[in-house]
């Protein structure tokens, strides 16, 4: 793309929002190759607890670059996680309402971006994420590339870039092969999405199989839907979903 090799060629950053997934892995490899080593940073927003074990140590495991973590915070200072925002909302996120993914990622990931920008007088930058068309109808809709008005401002511009948007699931897992590396052990156990162990948007089939792989976790996700009272999908409990075989 014209415009990602002319901002690259100016110096300007590009930042990998990598969730430990295979399509954040495979969009890696493929930036590696056309972004300075200097110029790429990797953004991974932190989970934590309800995120798949490993993750961290994986991301590691197969990228180059010092991992900038993204944090989500209350005012006050505290952790804001998944489970503790959920109950003080009283609700779970849903497809029409994704605060999980506003609250908890891309806001702490817009967090570093600032900041890293800032630190280094960054005027231009693109924000990499490894979005497919593919993976769901309302994603093979979504614009390629695009100005960040949220990032961009008077003094510097930030665009948001798709690089493997045209891939299939079959290329994804063929880049990562080819770079001797493998996807995050969920995979291989069978999972199809590698976000939240309990994703709201996940299919019964992966949110049975991350049950049965992390039962600590699935338990604490029950207890704070019978506390609230507030069903983990519409009309759905994961209680009943987990407990059928």
């Amino acid at each position: 793309m014209k415009e990602v090799k002319e901002i690259i060629e100016q110096g300007g950053f590009v930042f990998v929002s990598h969730s430990g997934g295979k399509d954040s892995q495979a969009m890696y490899l493929l930036l590696k190759k056309i972004v300075p080593k200097k110029q790429l940073f990797v953004i991974h927003a932190d989970l934590g607890q309800v995120e798949w074990s490993g993750v961290k140590e994986h991301i590691q495991a197969t990228v180059d670059e010092e991992i900038q973590y993204a944090h989500a915070i209350y005012s006050d200072g505290s952790p804001k996680t998944l489970l503790n925002y959920v109950e003080k909302r009283g609700k779970w996120p849903s497809s029409a309402a994704r605060f999980c993914t506003s609250d908890l990622k891309r806001g702490p990931i817009n967090k570093v971006i600032r900041r890293i920008m800032n630190e280094y007088k960054c005027q231009v930058a693109i924000n990499c994420m490894g979005i497919r068309a593919e993976e769901s109808n309302s994603r093979s809709k979504m614009d390629v590339w695009g100005l960040n008005n949220r990032l961009s401002n008077t003094k510097r511009q930030v665009y948001n870039w798709f690089p493997i948007f045209d891939w299939t699931e079959k290329e994804v897992f063929s880049m990562i092969s080819r770079h001797d590396q493998s996807p995050h052990w969920a995979y291989l156990q069978g999972m199809k999405r590698l976000s939240c162990c309990f994703c709201i948007l996940a299919d019964e089939k992966s949110l049975k199989l991350a049950g049965k792989l992390n039962p600590r976790l699935a338990k604490e996700y029950m207890d704070l839907e019978e506390k609230i009272a507030y069903d983990f999908k519409h009309n759905r409990s994961l209680k009943s979903i987990l407990s059928e075989s």
